[in-house]
């Protein structure tokens, strides 16, 4: 006990006092503290000679050694003091975290998870004891194993690129599996900091579906509109075309000059019916509709040869049928565009259109050897790139660009899931 040893102090010290103080050979009475009105004995100290350092003016060794004991508690002391404050403020982030609207995880960026928002569970269904790393996560996120190495791959070069720049990292937009089997559109967003990464999860699901309707409906205008023209406008042009033959023949029968304007006027109207047709064909594909989308995408190749005058094939080692119509317009549209894009900026003499299937699902690509260009450079993209972006986000697959100067374009557009 700290009082005790305070007592035996004073009791030494006043001892040692009062001994170097007697200069004649008197003795001083010895103190003994009582208890009561009794008096403990205590042995008489023989007198010795004052030891070198305590001439010097030295401490006793007791109060060092209760100096130090106060200087080990008073540390202790400051280091409790230390703990408590970053625990507050580490139970005060997680309140913060927890109250956030958004689903947020907690990196130590060695692998661990060290926490997940209630949002985040409640989000995908799985708890804290299930996502103890990183890896379990990409296990339960992303069960199909080529998917899941396509989303790792993307997601290091990220975090590379996030640790080398000191910015957030992403965002990458994946579709990420659900504890209840469903599937969801995820964009992810990380931000360091100090040695942790703070990750968001902005689910993309419910915007995606508004806009596929607002692209659903979009499509059945054009397709009505299409319609319209060619069974309308083509149909009347047709019927012009007609009399304008019966002219010219009555007036070849007449031996009259007028003949020759009427053959010149049949030519104009073969031409507006021509490009009637086309207009009529690029917002509703009759192909489409009638032969599937490979059909589609051969007619597409073949009008772009006859009326450009380059080679633009699109090849077929076997059939590849996508009966849901709504991804196969998307498809049709994304093809449609790079086609154009090729031949009015790339230049492009040559065009290639493929349509595969595999067991990781629907591809599409369309490659030309046009002029190209450095896609790290490029800041401005037109708005053809914006809607296949947009297409492809809208059925939920995913748009890769490779181009570089001199050397053309590659546009593929993959769809996991495909509805066949």
């Amino acid at each position: 006990m700290v009082g005790s040893e305070k007592l035996d102090t004073e009791a030494i010290v006043c001892e040692t006092s009062l001994g170097s103080m007697s200069s004649d050979k008197s003795t001083c009475k010895p103190f003994s503290p009582t208890i009561g009105k009794s008096r403990l004995p205590l042995k008489r100290r023989t007198k010795r000679s004052p030891s070198p350092s305590r001439q010097r003016g030295s401490k006793p060794p007791l109060i060092s050694a209760l100096k130090r004991r106060i200087a080990a508690l008073e540390a202790q002391n400051n280091w409790l003091r230390t703990e408590g404050a970053l625990w507050n403020g580490a139970a005060s982030f997680r309140q913060v975290i927890d109250a956030s609207p958004v689903p947020l995880s907690v990196d130590d960026m060695q692998g661990t998870i060290e926490y997940l928002n209630e949002k985040f569970i409640k989000k995908f269904g799985y708890s804290r004891e299930e996502l103890p790393t990183s890896a379990a996560w990409f296990a339960r996120a992303y069960p199909d194993p080529e998917y899941r190495r396509q989303v790792a791959q993307q997601w290091q070069a990220m975090v590379k690129k996030g640790l080398r720049t000191g910015r957030e990292i992403g965002p990458l937009e994946v579709e990420v599996t659900c504890k209840d089997g469903s599937v969801r559109r995820v964009d992810f967003i990380g931000r360091l900091l100090g040695k942790k990464l703070l990750l968001a999860a902005n689910d993309l699901t419910e915007r995606e579906r508004l806009e596929q309707q607002i692209v659903k409906i979009s499509e059945q205008e054009r397709e009505r509109i299409g319609q319209d023209l060619h069974d309308g406008l083509c149909q009347l042009l047709s019927g012009i075309k007609f009399k304008t033959t019966l002219l010219e023949q009555k007036l070849e029968a007449k031996t009259a000059a007028e003949a020759a304007d009427a053959r010149a006027l049949e030519d104009l109207l073969n031409s507006a019916i021509q490009q009637a047709k086309n207009v009529a064909r690029g917002l509703h594909p009759v192909e489409l509709e009638a032969g599937g989308l490979m059909a589609a995408l051969e007619s597409l190749a073949d009008s772009v040869s006859s009326v450009y005058g380059i080679v633009c094939v699109c090849p077929r080692k076997r059939s590849v049928l996508v009966h849901d119509h709504f991804t196969a317009t998307h498809f049709y549209r994304i093809a449609q565009e790079a086609i154009n894009n090729a031949v009015r900026h790339g230049h492009a003499q040559r065009i290639s259109v493929r349509l595969t299937r595999n067991r990781n699902g629907l591809r599409l690509t369309v490659q030309d050897n046009g002029v190209g260009f450095a896609t790290k450079t490029r800041r401005k993209t037109g708005m053809g790139l914006h809607l296949m972006r947009y297409r492809a986000r809208a059925m939920g697959a995913h748009l890769e660009l490779r181009s570089q100067p001199h050397k053309g374009t590659t546009i593929k557009c993959w769809l996991r899931t495909a509805p066949i």
